[in-house]
């Protein structure tokens, strides 16, 4: 008898044992699925969608789309999981502030109104320049913010109580329906158009974040033909911002998610993204003849382990296609010194400068605001940069800024030699002599230099006690030609740098720079670099105005370490480009 049931004993502990094997097997994967799927690590694969659903909500010729596309709270988590532990307190001291400020004036609170029902979405959009089209009484903008629900009720209870609260206190309070769709919305009892042309929602002025004095609400679930309907609480400036936007979601033919255009643009923005942008670039009558028109701009931003990362598809009127001409960064770089906190490097600088000239050529206050600056160069320099500079550098070239003892900055260009290269080079050795400077040479580094320089009075003279001579030899200008490159400077010490950049160590062998090209594809036309907390307050010397631009985004400004834009080619009209914004 013990011999006729030890078997099945056996069966029913191994029937046991793989059943619980089975089970431990079930919560692991359905852990591992838990895990893998709420890490705020797979944001660095992209947000939870790839495309904002709200765009359906908006006109085809709206001026701007922005869509965050991730849950402000994970985003905040990856930070966290990023930031060592003397950074977490701070980091979440800051995203704080951002949600308080963002509400400022409002009433409403992050955690009480906000959090219980936010889903995976918020997209801005400047849905028209002036609402009633009479730009006689002043401009008001219309804005729309729509966010997504993930608790229906929880959201629809949300704008149930504040509208309670406000009827309580406004008697400007009103209700209607709409195609099926409850609208709540407080009427100004006088109008200022003008003072309204701010965006409410604007992040960029969050201390004075306010509700405009026309404000509307709505709860709408989504109708794409894509199968997912997300419900959105859409708010805007205006009552017909929302009336617009409910039409928009009911004719295919007018919003922005089915234009061939803005669809053509996300088709080449392959990278996962947590946020996107998508910009109709204004046109005017007098355009239409040029030879390329510049129509929309499409900017997908997501995240490494080092900042965040940026795709652009500028949409043109050509159908050109370009690959990319460089697979490793250009050899003129080997002269731009490791310290230098700004390069650009590239080629042909001939062909790009026609086809900036082109592009910019499209709107007339950045054409003007070009033409303003190259003709304060051309002026102080004495030269023609076009026919002097640019018609000629047809190879490699790099260019760079160098900081210097007085806090200013010296000047860096390295350009390969071409069939034009010296007659060019007399040319501007005419422009030095038409201007009283001597020309001269000597030997720096076991190179023949060349030097334009001005004699002038020295104001010490007299003064200090080692001061023996009343007259100052100044260089306007430095030059020489090492191997197949002309390098220019503008002072004896950044030539100096430059020829020992070659021998010891140059900005491209440099750690903070490979760190800040590593996420850009290897194939593309160049490098913009720029590393902000070493050339901060040279820029901000040059230009007032960004003073105020890092006021607006203060921060993205402090976490900034450096910003590095290139290049990618173009395809069937659509040109394409990278951005690292690499941060602290």
């Amino acid at each position: 008898m013990v011999i006729c049931h030890l078997p099945m004993k056996l069966r029913s502990f191994f029937s046991f044992l793989i059943a619980g094997v089975l089970a431990l097997l079930g919560l692991s994967a359905g852990g591992f699925y838990w895990l893998t799927t709420q890490t705020p690590l797979n944001l660095l694969n992209g947000g939870p969608t790839t495309t904002p659903a709200a765009a359906v909500f908006v006109s085809k010729q709206a001026p701007l789309l922005a869509s965050m596309l991730v849950n402000p709270d994970r985003l905040e988590a990856l930070r966290q999981v990023f930031a060592t532990p003397e950074e977490r307190s701070r980091s979440h001291a800051e995203f704080e502030q951002i949600k308080k400020s963002f509400l400022a004036n409002t009433g409403l609170d992050y955690s009480r109104d906000i959090q219980p029902w936010i889903g995976d979405e918020i997209t801005l959009a400047v849905t028209t320049p002036d609402l009633d089209g009479d730009s006689s009484n002043g401009k008001e903008t219309g804005f729309l913010l729509a966010v997504s629900s993930q608790n229906v009720d929880r959201s629809q209870q949300f704008l149930d109580s504040y509208w309670r609260k406000q009827s309580r206190t406004e008697k400007t309070v009103q209700s209607e329906l709409y195609k099926g769709v409850q609208l709540n919305y407080k009427k100004s009892l006088t109008a200022n158009k003008k003072s309204a042309a701010t965006s409410p929602f604007n992040s960029f002025s969050l201390p004075k974040s306010t509700l405009p004095r026309s404000f509307a609400t709505a709860a709408i679930g989504g109708r794409s033909n894509s199968g997912n309907n997300p419900s959105f609480v859409l708010f805007a400036n205006s009552p017909t911002v929302i009336r617009d936007a409910i039409n928009n979601v009911e004719a295919d033919n007018l919003n922005l998610n089915n234009t061939p255009e803005y669809q053509k643009a996300l088709q080449q923005l392959n990278q996962g993204r947590i946020a996107l942008a998508f910009v109709n670039l204004p046109q005017s009558a007098t355009e239409q003849n040029l030879q390329l028109s510049l129509n929309s701009l499409a900017v997908a931003v997501g995240v490494n382990r080092r900042g965040l990362v940026a795709q652009t598809a500028l949409v043109t009127s050509r159908e050109n296609t370009a690959s990319p001409i460089l697979s490793e960064p250009v050899q003129a770089l080997q002269y731009i010194p490791s310290a230098s906190p700004f390069a650009v490097a590239s080629t042909d600088l001939r062909n790009f400068w026609a086809d900036l000239s082109s592009a910019v050529s499209t709107n007339a206050e950045v054409s003007k605001l070009v033409d303003r600056t190259l003709a304060d160069i051309q002026q102080v320099w004495g030269v023609n940069l076009q026919q002097d500079i640019f018609d000629w550098v047809q190879g490699e070239y790099a260019l760079a800024v160098l900081p210097n003892l007085s806090n200013s900055a010296d000047w860096i260009f390295v350009a390969e030699n071409s069939a034009d290269s010296q007659k060019a080079i007399d040319k501007l050795d005419e422009i030095a002599r038409s201007k009283e400077y001597s020309i001269g040479s000597f030997t720096l580094r076991n190179q023949k230099i060349t030097a334009w320089t001005q004699l002038t009075t020295s104001p010490n003279y007299g003064i200090e006690n080692n001061r023996k001579s009343a007259i100052e030899t100044e260089a306007k200008g430095v030059r020489a030609t090492v191997g197949k490159y002309e390098i220019f400077t503008t002072s004896v010490e950044a030539m100096d740098a430059a020829l020992e950049a070659a021998e010891t160590g140059s900005l491209v062998a440099n750690q903070d720079f490979q760190t800040s090209i590593e996420p850009l594809p290897p194939s593309n036309d160049g490098y913009f670099y720029l590393d902000w907390p070493s050339s901060r307050s040279i820029w901000e010397k040059q230009i007032p105005l960004l003073r105020l631009i890092e006021l607006s985004a203060r921060p993205l400004f402090d976490h900034l370490r450096s910003l590095t834009v290139t290049s990618t080619g173009e395809i069937t009209g659509i040109r394409k480009a990278t951005i690292f914004m690499r941060l602290n």
